[in-house]
């Protein structure tokens, strides 16, 4: 792991319109006084999915591999 600092990775994303409006709603839910960007929603509500998704060892990734 890096000891510098933060590198910047650009992520694209398709999305209906739904979808997207359901994501809106959920961010308002839990950040309501916040004025944050579009890919501020994603990043915030995919950073809290992910920290849910249990932790498992190198060997288990490389078999689902």
């Amino acid at each position: 792991m890096q000891s510098s600092g933060k590198r910047t990775v650009q992520v694209n994303v398709k999305m209906s319109g739904e979808d997207f409006a359901l994501l809106k709603e959920a961010a308002q839910r839990l950040w309501p006084d916040a004025v944050i960007s579009n890919s501020g929603i994603l990043l915030g509500l995919a950073k809290i999915a992910a920290k849910t998704v249990p932790r498992r060892g190198k060997a288990n990734r490389e078999k689902q591999t």
